[in-house]
């Protein structure tokens, strides 16, 4: 996890740092971790100009508007939302499963994964969940259970072709909950296996803080407002903090 956090989505700044004058060195970094988080979270090209710009960087930066060689082909950018109350339930279950699928060149959603599931330990979401994550009793009634969303999942990434050995992809999320956590929790409590893609991840907190020099300690919102980026879709989403 580590080494997965700490290498593609940083290797932006170490590339080409030989030729630049070593005075414009900490500018340079500064303006190229702020174009490569803000490209993560809303989107690369339309914010490549208006960085630069920022950092008071002209035609002679021209060389860094195209995005560098990634380690990965695809980043899939996933966030659960669970069953949750004050205080909190035991156990959490996944009732919401979103995956975006990132071009790891263009930084362009090119597929979407997103299902609701139906919790089974505690099935009736409590009010304190509906009011946190906006999602409400209808939304997961009926649906499938983990071990079916589950296979669905498989099912997609086959079809986008991220099974395939020679296309390199890994899951982005922010924080090590989604995937250290909750998601191996849930499936020894049911008794189920955890496929190997979802073993390995980056946690974008620790790539910001990597390249911004603070712990984002609000998470997302903390991030958003470093980069001056304004937060789009409902907090506690999942889909919208994907």
């Amino acid at each position: 996890v580590s080494d997965a956090s700490g290498c593609s989505m940083i290797a932006l700044l170490h590339t080409g740092a030989a030729k630049f004058p070593q005075n414009l060195l900490p500018r340079a970094r500064q303006a190229v971790c702020s174009l490569l988080l803000a490209g993560v979270l809303k989107g690369y090209s339309s914010i490549v100009s208006r960085k630069l710009a920022s950092h008071g960087f002209g035609a002679s930066m021209a060389a860094m508007s195209s995005f560098p060689p990634q380690r990965y082909h695809y980043f899939l950018v996933l966030d659960f939302e669970a069953t949750c109350d004050k205080p909190q339930i035991h156990p959490q279950e996944i009732i919401e499963f979103p995956i975006l699928k990132l071009n790891g060149r263009t930084m362009e959603i090119e597929s979407t994964f997103h299902m609701y599931v139906q919790p089974v330990v505690h099935p009736q979401l409590t009010p304190f969940c509906t009011e946190l994550t906006g999602i409400i009793q209808g939304m997961v009634d009926g649906q499938p259970s983990l071990q079916q969303v589950l296979e669905r999942v498989d099912e997609w990434m086959a079809k986008e072709g991220l099974l395939d050995p020679s296309v390199k992809s890994i899951f982005v999320t922010c924080g090590d909950w989604d995937l250290k956590v909750m998601l191996p929790g849930q499936c020894q409590y049911l008794g189920l296996p955890v496929a190997d893609y979802f073993k390995q991840w980056i946690n974008l907190k620790k790539a910001y803080s990597f390249a911004m020099g603070s712990w984002p300690k609000n998470g997302l919102l903390d991030m958003n407002k470093g980069l001056n980026l304004q937060h789009i879709g409902r907090p506690h989403s999942g889909i919208g903090e994907c």
